[in-house]
């Protein structure tokens, strides 16, 4: 047992001596320090360029301030004039250019009327996307609060004989959300857009160190370092092999997510990384023994990536493929460091894991022999 574990240490030593090895180790520190980096600078999921025509009355001045004084993952930029407000995005330095009429006020009136206008405020984009149509969910919201409120206003002076020239205090402000992540009693602060898929790029980089593993494994076996390793039970010596890369990998994931301010407790994040690495440490013995080749195995890894970008929760969560997202390993790690309910399906996916990898490994032995 004692000569077991100090081949163990010595091969924790010889991975460290790995260039590779440690290249990938330190480009994953610089990610996320750079990720934290910009997360500090002036950035924005979207640029707008807002110009309001001259003489513009206090409706369009009204709505320009609180489009500028919103504290928003949109930057809003004010120019001069239309031109140059256009210029910025038609060069590419903004995504969408919102014109603001001057009489505003006659605007909203004409649409709260006759339910149109010929005074709109114009929105001009390179080409239209997603995004542009999020913009111009957030341009309505503004509008119509101001709209809303002032046909109240009009309404209850033709009605009621009375402005209500406070009529603002009656639109709901942040202080009527409270966050909370489902699972958690406290209440979460706002997280920087930039550094929240810092956990999904953690768990795709794990997966990749782990198949790496796969391709040292198949390389020291190529060059005899386990003939003079004799062991009664081979596969728990390839298990150990892969889960000594893939543990140190967790090690300095679990650091990434500490200094990018996205990790949440410390038994939870443990109690989720520890399932991922045992999933992931089986899967890497999985990939090893169906392809047994460092070929196979650096043409497989781009393609099991993908696959896990688009169907693990890293960026969107989808939702009518559930058959592929359980036999991709970041999904069940994503899920079950906010719902306890996932350990369940990661713990099952690494026992069918385990089987199947078990299975091969013997008929590998037994297809060996024959030969």
């Amino acid at each position: 047992m004692k000569q077991e574990f100090t081949r163990f240490l010595l091969l924790q030593k010889r991975m460290i001596r790995r260039k590779s090895y440690v290249a990938m180790v330190l480009s994953v520190l610089l990610f996320v320090a750079v990720l934290r980096g910009i997360s500090t600078a002036e950035s924005g999921l979207a640029t707008i360029a807002i110009y309001v025509e001259e003489g513009a009355d206090d409706t369009a001045l009204k709505l320009r301030d609180n489009i500028m004084g919103t504290d928003s993952v949109i930057l809003y930029r004010e120019f001069d004039s239309a031109d140059e407000a256009i210029d910025e995005t038609a060069s590419g330095r903004a995504d969408a250019t919102w014109i603001i009429p001057a009489d505003l006020s006659r605007t909203v009136l004409e649409f709260a009327e006759k339910e149109r206008t010929r005074h709109p405020i114009n929105i001009y984009v390179r080409e239209q996307n997603v995004i542009h149509f999020f913009l111009q969910e957030i341009l309505q919201s503004q509008v119509f609060r101001l709209a809303g409120s002032r046909i109240l206003d009009d309404y209850s002076y033709e009605n009621l004989g009375t402005g209500n020239d406070e009529y603002e205090r009656y639109i709901p402000g942040d202080s009527i959300f409270r966050l909370y992540n489902i699972g958690d009693p406290d209440a979460s602060e706002e997280m920087n857009y930039i550094v929240m898929p810092l956990r999904g790029f953690m768990a795709l980089w794990l997966m990749i160190s782990a198949i790496a593993s796969a391709m040292y494994y198949i390389y020291d076996k190529n060059n005899g370092l386990f003939i003079f390793w004799k062991t009664r039970n081979a596969f728990l010596r390839e298990f150990m092999y892969h889960l000594i890369v893939t543990l140190d990998s967790a090690v300095i994931a679990l650091f990434g997510l500490l200094v990018g301010g996205v990790f949440t407790g410390v038994l939870k994040e443990l109690a989720a990384m520890a399932v991922y690495v045992v999933i992931l440490t089986l899967f890497s013995m999985f990939v090893r023994l169906l392809l047994d080749s460092e070929m196979a195995v650096g043409v497989f890894t781009p393609v099991m990536i993908t696959v896990a970008a688009i169907f693990s929760p890293v960026f969107v969560d989808l939702r009518s493929y559930k058959v592929i997202q359980n036999i991709v390993p970041p999904f069940h790690y994503l899920k079950s460091v906010f719902d306890p309910y996932y350990f369940r399906g990661g713990s099952v996916f690494a026992v069918c894991i385990f089987a199947v990898s078990l299975g091969l490994y013997f008929l590998r032995g037994k297809i060996s022999e024959r030969i």
